[in-house]
């Protein structure tokens, strides 16, 4: 079960298994058709919510893009078995040197 939080920009989600227990938190950048963010809480991992969950996602919002950090391996694997592949570096972390 989702629920939606919708306005024109981006799309809130929370994310709840069959029992009704909320397992998980999404948002969708609607514009760019980008997943912006996706949690599946800690408890509820490697139970297969994350593959079922992007799935659905691209399937009702045509998401074709997002962010993982590169050293998030679970993450990265799970985007990859939903039809993903890691994509060109575009940004850089930068640091304020004090």
């Amino acid at each position: 079960m989702v629920t939606y939080r919708k306005n024109e920009l981006y799309q809130e989600m929370e994310l709840f298994n069959d029992d009704g227990v909320k397992i998980g938190e999404a948002e969708v950048d609607i514009k760019n058709r980008m997943l912006s963010r996706f949690v599946i809480y800690e408890p509820y991992q490697n139970q297969g919510y994350g593959t079922e969950y992007v799935t659905a996602l691209c399937k009702d919002f045509g998401i074709t893009s997002l962010w993982v950090n590169a050293d998030n391996s679970h993450a990265i694997h799970v985007y990859e078995k939903c039809g993903f592949k890691l994509g060109d570096s575009k940004m850089y972390e930068m640091i304020k040197q004090e």
